[in-house]
C-alpha cells in the first residue's frame, strides 16, 4: 500500500489565491517539463534511479533515509506528477524537501492537505 502525493508548480504571481485543492487549475499552475523535472530531482537526490516507461514518461525510485519513494512523471509537459511512499512510514521527509528546493506545492491525498514550500507567505 502506498501513500501518495501530487506535485504542482504554482504561478508565483497568483499562488496566494490557492487555498484548497479546488483552486488548482490552469489559471493558478504552471506546466512542468518532464526533462527539467528529472534533471532537478536527480540533482536533489543523486542516488535516484530512473527508467523510461513505455509511454515515454519516467519512473524514478529512491531509497530515502526514512522510506522508499517512487516518482512518476509523464512524457508530456503537465500541471502535475506524483510521488508515492510507504504507507507505514512515520516520516516522508523527501516531499517537503522537494517542495522547498524546487518551489513546488504538494497535495497529500491521504491527509487532504496542501504542503507549501518553506518560507512561502500566503498572506495569512
Amino acid at each position: 500500500m502506498s501513500y501518495d502525493f501530487t506535485m504542482f508548480r504554482p504561478k508565483p504571481d497568483i499562488a496566494a489565491e490557492i487555498e484548497s485543492l479546488e483552486d488548482l487549475s490552469e489559471r493558478t499552475l504552471l506546466q512542468q517539463e518532464p526533462a527539467a523535472l528529472v534533471a532537478a530531482l536527480s540533482s536533489l537526490f543523486p542516488q535516484l534511479t530512473w527508467r523510461s516507461e513505455a509511454d515515454g514518461g519516467w519512473f524514478g525510485a529512491l531509497d530515502g533515509d526514512d522510506t522508499w519513494y517512487e516518482f512518476r512523471i509523464g512524457a508530456e509537459a503537465d500541471y502535475s506528477w506524483s510521488v508515492c511512499t510507504s504507507h507505514g512510514a512515520i516520516r516522508r521527509s523527501a516531499v517537503p524537501t522537494i517542495c522547498d528546493e524546487l518551489g513546488l506545492l504538494a497535495f497529500d491525498g491521504q491527509a487532504n492537505v496542501l504542503i507549501w514550500p518553506a518560507g512561502y507567505f500566503r498572506g495569512e
